[in-house]
Protein backbone atom coordinates (compact mmCIF):
# COMPACT_ATOMS: atom_id res chain seq x y z
CA UNK A 1 0.00 0.00 0.00
CA UNK A 2 1.37 3.40 -0.91
CA UNK A 3 2.19 5.82 1.87
CA UNK A 4 0.76 8.92 0.17
CA UNK A 5 -2.27 10.84 1.28
CA UNK A 6 -4.17 13.16 -0.98
CA UNK A 7 -3.19 16.61 0.19
CA UNK A 8 -4.14 19.21 -2.36
CA UNK A 9 -3.34 22.79 -1.54
CA UNK A 10 -4.61 25.53 -3.79
CA UNK A 11 -1.91 28.17 -4.18
CA UNK A 12 -4.41 30.92 -3.47
CA UNK A 13 -5.39 29.32 -0.17
CA UNK A 14 -1.72 28.95 0.71
CA UNK A 15 -1.23 32.66 0.06
CA UNK A 16 -4.18 33.56 2.27
CA UNK A 17 -3.09 31.32 5.12
CA UNK A 18 0.55 32.38 4.96
CA UNK A 19 -0.26 36.08 4.93
CA UNK A 20 2.71 36.68 2.63
CA UNK A 21 1.95 37.65 -0.96
CA UNK A 22 5.31 38.62 -2.43
CA UNK A 23 7.66 35.99 -0.97
CA UNK A 24 9.40 33.21 -2.84
CA UNK A 25 7.42 29.95 -2.98
CA UNK A 26 8.91 26.44 -3.10
CA UNK A 27 6.69 23.47 -3.89
CA UNK A 28 7.57 19.79 -3.50
CA UNK A 29 5.16 17.37 -5.16
CA UNK A 30 5.63 13.63 -4.88
CA UNK A 31 3.70 11.40 -7.27
CA UNK A 32 3.43 7.65 -7.28
CA UNK A 33 3.58 5.73 -10.51
CA UNK A 34 3.81 2.17 -11.77
CA UNK A 35 5.38 0.29 -14.66
CA UNK A 36 7.97 3.00 -15.30
CA UNK A 37 5.32 5.64 -15.99
CA UNK A 38 6.95 8.29 -13.79
CA UNK A 39 10.12 8.14 -15.92
CA UNK A 40 8.08 8.12 -19.12
CA UNK A 41 6.23 11.21 -17.94
CA UNK A 42 9.48 13.08 -17.26
CA UNK A 43 10.92 12.00 -20.62
CA UNK A 44 7.87 13.32 -22.45
CA UNK A 45 7.80 16.56 -20.43
CA UNK A 46 11.42 17.18 -21.44
CA UNK A 47 11.26 15.96 -25.06
CA UNK A 48 8.03 17.85 -25.80
CA UNK A 49 9.49 21.10 -24.47
CA UNK A 50 6.74 21.58 -21.88
CA UNK A 51 9.23 21.58 -19.00
CA UNK A 52 11.48 24.07 -20.81
CA UNK A 53 8.53 26.38 -21.44
CA UNK A 54 7.56 26.20 -17.77
CA UNK A 55 11.14 27.06 -16.80
CA UNK A 56 10.97 30.07 -19.13
CA UNK A 57 7.94 31.59 -17.37
CA UNK A 58 8.92 34.87 -15.75
CA UNK A 59 9.53 34.22 -12.06
CA UNK A 60 10.34 30.51 -12.39
CA UNK A 61 13.50 29.87 -10.38
CA UNK A 62 13.53 26.07 -10.53
CA UNK A 63 11.47 23.29 -12.08
CA UNK A 64 13.26 19.94 -11.68
CA UNK A 65 12.40 16.25 -11.36
CA UNK A 66 13.99 13.68 -9.05
CA UNK A 67 13.48 9.96 -8.50
CA UNK A 68 13.52 8.94 -4.83
CA UNK A 69 16.03 6.21 -3.96
CA UNK A 70 13.49 4.37 -1.80
CA UNK A 71 10.97 3.89 -4.64
CA UNK A 72 12.07 4.20 -8.29
CA UNK A 73 8.42 4.21 -9.40
CA UNK A 74 7.83 7.52 -7.63
CA UNK A 75 8.65 11.02 -8.79
CA UNK A 76 9.52 14.20 -6.89
CA UNK A 77 8.98 17.56 -8.57
CA UNK A 78 10.58 20.59 -6.95
CA UNK A 79 9.57 23.94 -8.34
CA UNK A 80 10.45 27.36 -7.02
CA UNK A 81 8.81 30.65 -7.92
CA UNK A 82 9.90 34.22 -7.24
CA UNK A 83 6.51 35.01 -5.70
CA UNK A 84 2.85 34.06 -5.68
CA UNK A 85 2.16 36.10 -8.83
CA UNK A 86 4.71 34.03 -10.78
CA UNK A 87 3.13 30.81 -9.51
CA UNK A 88 -0.31 32.10 -10.48
CA UNK A 89 0.98 32.87 -14.00
CA UNK A 90 2.11 29.26 -14.29
CA UNK A 91 -1.19 27.91 -12.93
CA UNK A 92 -3.11 29.89 -15.56
CA UNK A 93 -0.75 28.97 -18.42
CA UNK A 94 -1.34 26.38 -21.14
CA UNK A 95 1.70 24.48 -19.83
CA UNK A 96 -0.15 23.71 -16.59
CA UNK A 97 -2.94 22.02 -18.56
CA UNK A 98 -0.42 20.19 -20.76
CA UNK A 99 1.48 18.88 -17.73
CA UNK A 100 -1.80 17.79 -16.11
CA UNK A 101 -2.84 15.94 -19.27
CA UNK A 102 0.47 14.06 -19.31
CA UNK A 103 0.12 13.17 -15.62
CA UNK A 104 -3.27 11.69 -16.47
CA UNK A 105 -1.86 9.91 -19.56
CA UNK A 106 0.80 8.24 -17.40
CA UNK A 107 -1.59 7.65 -14.50
CA UNK A 108 0.51 9.41 -11.88
CA UNK A 109 -1.40 9.63 -8.66
CA UNK A 110 -1.06 9.80 -4.92
CA UNK A 111 -0.02 13.41 -5.00
CA UNK A 112 1.57 14.71 -1.85
CA UNK A 113 2.05 18.49 -2.01
CA UNK A 114 4.16 20.56 0.35
CA UNK A 115 4.63 24.31 -0.02
CA UNK A 116 7.34 26.34 1.67
CA UNK A 117 8.60 29.88 1.78
CA UNK A 118 12.39 30.01 2.16
CA UNK A 119 14.02 32.24 4.72
CA UNK A 120 15.74 34.20 1.93
CA UNK A 121 16.26 34.14 -1.82
CA UNK A 122 19.05 32.15 -3.42
CA UNK A 123 21.89 34.55 -4.05
CA UNK A 124 25.02 34.32 -6.18
CA UNK A 125 28.37 35.60 -4.86
CA UNK A 126 27.65 39.09 -6.27
CA UNK A 127 24.51 39.28 -4.10
CA UNK A 128 22.12 38.87 -7.02
CA UNK A 129 19.27 36.39 -7.11
CA UNK A 130 20.13 33.42 -9.32
CA UNK A 131 18.52 30.47 -11.03
CA UNK A 132 20.01 27.04 -10.27
CA UNK A 133 22.46 25.87 -12.89
CA UNK A 134 21.28 23.09 -15.16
Amino acid sequence: MKRFGFLLIDSTLFMLFSGICNAQVVINIRYDGADGNARKYVEEMEKSGIAARIRAIEGCIRYDYFFPADDPEDLLLIDEWADQDALNRYHSSPMMQEAAALREKYNLGGRQVRMFQPVGPRMNPAGQERRPER
